[in-house]
């Protein structure tokens, strides 16, 4: 059975690699069902834990997941907004006011 303490600074390091998010994000249930298969060989935590730590990670690599989306987004906003490139949607009400003008002046 495992220690307490074994499980302890696990889930810290667990914690710690989560915080990074890139890991968290790309977690796929296949990866973090291998992983804590291993953990349960070892002796490190109990089949219970495991199905635990397997919710837990692919809830966290969710949320991270999102967060980052969010921050790239959020990125990529700001680096367009700073090139000042035309989007499609204003070319598109620009080409749709040209030819209502063109419209206008051949009547």
């Amino acid at each position: 059975m495992p220690s307490e303490s074994n499980i302890a600074s696990w889930r810290e390091l667990f914690e710690k690699t989560i915080e990074v998010g890139l890991g968290a994000a790309l977690l796929t249930k296949e990866s973090a069902t291998k992983l804590v298969e291993e953990l349960i060989q070892r002796g490190t935590v109990t089949k219970t834990e495991g199905k635990k730590l397997v919710s837990d990670m692919l809830e966290k690599g969710k949320h991270q997941k999102q967060k980052m989306e969010d921050l790239i987004a959020e990125v990529v906003q700001r680096v367009m907004d700073k090139a000042d490139i035309a989007r499609q949607s204003h070319i598109e009400a620009l080409e749709r006011r040209i030819a209502d003008l063109e419209e206008r002046l051949d009547t």
